[in-house]
């Protein structure tokens, strides 16, 4: 009897973490969908980004079980090195190696170069978005002499890289040159299992109610909706859902905010774990994200799939939403374009809006329904 396969997976944020955004969905979502033909162990942190104290009721240094056939490794800082990433990728270099991103020094670069190493022959990297123009903008100089590194020495030469569109398998070829390129989609939530609430649009105070949920960065571009808003002249509430980690950017966000009218209440949050996110889609009446670029903007799919309107930055892979009345696509930095769009939400009455909605969860649903992700990535990992 043959032995079963392990894909071993090399993240630096896991669940229960969440201040890392889609991306730690994104890899608990196939690791669910694998552990039904592999065995899967997840190599990662023991702590959230930006934290300085690990999780809570975890097990440091030593495989948990968090379903069947599904195993994490939480490394403490004192034991996050060459040694441990080394002895584990020699112990499976027979195995299926899987390396989520490009540019973390422990859990990209090393897993990427020790595997060279040991000729590891299935080693796949998943590129996440992170060749793309917005990505590459943020600490552009430090990428771009690691990526002509890479290129250079042939780090991923036995590699196959996973591209989620045409456009990243583009932009893979345009900065690697000519790579082995699997594409496959993003994994989501199933939109079938959810359960949604009714809710009244407008709430009982009948006022527009916008949710921003992504980090306060320059790629997330809240800056540009708080200014829209500074032009608003009807109620609205706004909760912006995520921290910042640029603190420069993060100041000129507070300063904006200070220069909105009394027309416009503000709520700012820190991230919420995945499961609170439910009401937090019920509690609103759009989300209005006008992102740089998103390689699949996960906050966007969920939205949708609660059955949340759009309002987003055109360079995302969700495209010809305001066709089917589910979304409407702008150019991320026009803050009168923004503005007009918030104006027609405000301006919906409650029929149409439930048409809307209805359509959101429409798009999200027939996206899931129309990809079978496990036949998809098996035949990715088997090939």
């Amino acid at each position: 009897m043959q032995t079963q396969k392990t894909i071993l997976i090399f993240t630096d944020w896991y669940i229960p973490g969440s201040k890392a955004g889609g991306p730690i969905q994104s890899v608990y979502n196939l690791a669910g969908i694998l552990s039904k033909n592999f065995i899967v162990k997840v190599v990662c942190r023991d702590r959230d980004l930006h934290s300085d104290s690990c999780f809570e009721n975890i097990k440091q240094n030593e495989w948990n079980e968090i379903s069947n056939q599904h195993f994490v490794l939480y490394l403490s800082p004192d034991n996050t090195g060459v040694k441990i990433i080394k002895s584990l990728i020699k112990e499976n270099r027979y195995n299926i190696i899987y390396i989520n991103g490009l540019y973390s020094f422990y859990f990209s670069f090393l897993p990427a170069f020790i595997s060279t190493i040991y000729t590891v022959k299935s080693v796949f990297i998943s590129v996440r978005g992170m060749l793309h123009q917005s990505a590459l903008s943020v600490k552009r100089t430090r990428k771009m002499i690691y990526l002509a590194f890479a290129k250079g020495y042939g780090l991923y030469r036995n590699a196959t890289l996973m591209s989620s569109n045409s456009q990243e398998t583009i932009e893979i070829q345009r900065i690697l040159g000519a790579q082995k390129i699997g594409e496959v989609p993003n994994i989501p939530i199933n939109p079938n299992t959810l359960t949604r609430q009714e809710k009244k649009f407008k709430g009982a105070n009948n006022v527009l109610r916008i949710l921003f949920l992504g980090r306060i960065s320059p790629e997330k571009n809240p800056i540009t909706l708080v200014k829209a808003l500074q032009n608003v002249q009807f109620r609205v509430d706004v909760t912006f859902c995520g921290s910042g980690n640029d603190g420069i950017y993060s100041s000129s966000f507070e300063t904006e905010l200070k220069l909105l009218p009394n027309c416009v209440n503000v709520i700012t949050i820190n991230e919420l774990p995945h499961s609170e996110l439910s009401q937090l889609f019920f509690d609103h009446d759009v989300l209005v994200l006008p992102s740089l670029g998103e390689n699949f903007g996960h906050a966007i799919f969920e939205s949708l799939a609660f059955g949340l309107p759009v309002v987003i930055g055109n360079n995302t892979p969700w495209k010809n939403l305001e066709s089917k009345n589910a979304g409407i696509e702008i150019e991320p930095l026009n803050e009168i374009e923004l503005l007009k769009y918030i104006s027609f939400f405000n301006d919906m009455s409650h029929y149409v809006y439930s048409e809307w909605s209805d359509n959101a969860i429409g798009v999200a649903t027939s996206y899931y329904d129309e990809n079978n992700f496990e036949d998809i990535y098996l035949k990715l990992f088997n090939a």
